[in-house]
């Protein structure tokens, strides 16, 4: 009889410095057969999760995933309808052999700073101590002791640009199989008392990648099963926040042999990892002034990245390049619904006064009259 896995994940990486709640409609779910049919439009980290079970014949059993786009802070009763239809599922299921989750990692809500350590810890005291759980994380994950506690196996994404989703979850899968076919693994967790700015690292090049190459090493030779070197998304305001270095292995001090220096060599780069100063407007200004070529200036506020889950509302850089308005052309993006209503009434082609940014997070930056 084929061993059942249940599937299941709660995906969002969350901004603290967003000021409103991420709820419900901002999720796109998928719930039982839909996240394991063939055609299933589930995210790359299942499929290769999926992959690996078919492989290794254990039955997957889709579960509950809801996963949303970078944004702000999880309404708590996002997360309480996740476990809402996890326990549902488990409780009819009764008896699986294992869970397997794909999470983000980074992801807190409007009265936890830890979302994913509360929602293993409370998977883990349904389930019981017996049945094995692995998860699967982005590359920004803030691991904290209460989800290394609470999980057996942790993989997370080993590249920044993120190109190994799908790897991921394959290997998240391959250490449930290990477990259950009977091969005993020891994890040395190791938290880093740093962070870094998404602008300043990649695994494409430099020391970085290095270190990835230095912790492969060790898996190509057989020393270690897995390895895990987390950058913490910058972006979270919590107590608990750290860098993390995760090593899997057969033996338990090999696995922490290998953390320790790995975690030793990551922290020598704290300063390389801070990246290159970053520069104000006015000298971007300056240089597109100076600019001889027919490519334009391209500036990126890091401070407002909706990538990263910031609301997409400060004028700031506007408010900047006012002083140059007779000597440059600019195009600025900014979210603020009031004004588009208004650019609407108004009609192209005809002017008016318009009050911009400062909508959403109005503590944050300053709006701008125009």
């Amino acid at each position: 009889m084929q061993k059942k896995i249940y599937i299941c994940g709660l995906h969002e990486e969350s901004n603290s410095f967003n000021p409103t709640l991420c709820k419900m409609e901002r999720f796109q779910v998928w719930k039982g057969d839909e996240i394991i049919a063939e055609n299933s439009t589930v995210n790359a980290t299942l499929k290769g999760t999926l992959k690996c079970l078919k492989e290794y014949s254990l039955q997957p059993v889709g579960g509950v995933m809801m996963q949303a786009v970078s944004g702000a802070p999880l309404d708590n009763a996002v997360v309480e309808a996740f476990l809402e239809g996890v326990f549902a599922d488990l409780k009819k299921l009764g008896k699986v052999d294992g869970i397997i989750t794909c999470m983000h990692g980074a992801t807190v809500s409007n009265v936890s700073e830890d979302v994913c350590g509360d929602v293993f810890e409370r998977i883990r005291n349904f389930v019981g101590e017996d049945t094995p759980i692995s998860t699967s994380f982005d590359l920004h994950a803030n691991v904290t002791e209460k989800t290394v506690k609470n999980v057996d196996f942790i993989t997370g994404y080993q590249t920044y640009p993120h190109l190994d989703m799908y790897e991921t979850g394959y290997r998240s899968a391959l250490r449930m199989v290990e477990r259950l076919n009977g091969e005993i693994t020891h994890t040395a967790y190791i938290a880093l008392p740093q962070i870094a700015p998404a602008h300043a690292y990649t695994t494409g090049s430099g020391n970085l990648l290095k270190l990835m190459e230095a912790a492969k090493a060790y898996k190509d030779s057989g020393e270690i099963v897995d390895y895990n070197i987390f950058q913490v998304q910058p972006w979270l305001d919590v107590k608990e926040l750290h860098s993390t270095v995760i090593i899997c292995a057969k033996s338990k001090n090999d696995a922490e042999r290998v953390a320790t220096k790995l975690a030793k060599d990551e922290l020598l780069l704290r300063e390389e990892l801070q990246g290159e100063p970053l520069i104000s407007v006015d000298e971007v200004a300056k240089m597109a002034m100076e600019n001889d070529t027919d490519k334009p200036i391209v500036v990126a506020d890091s401070a407002d990245s909706p990538n990263a889950g910031a609301c997409g509302d400060s004028a700031y850089v506007l408010e900047n390049l006012l002083p140059y308005k007779d000597k440059l052309t600019a195009a600025v993006g900014i979210t603020d619904p009031t004004a588009v209503k208004q650019a609407f009434a108004v009609g192209v082609d005809n002017t008016a006064t318009f009050t911009i940014g400062a909508t959403i997070a109005p503590k944050l930056s300053n709006p701008v009259t125009v």
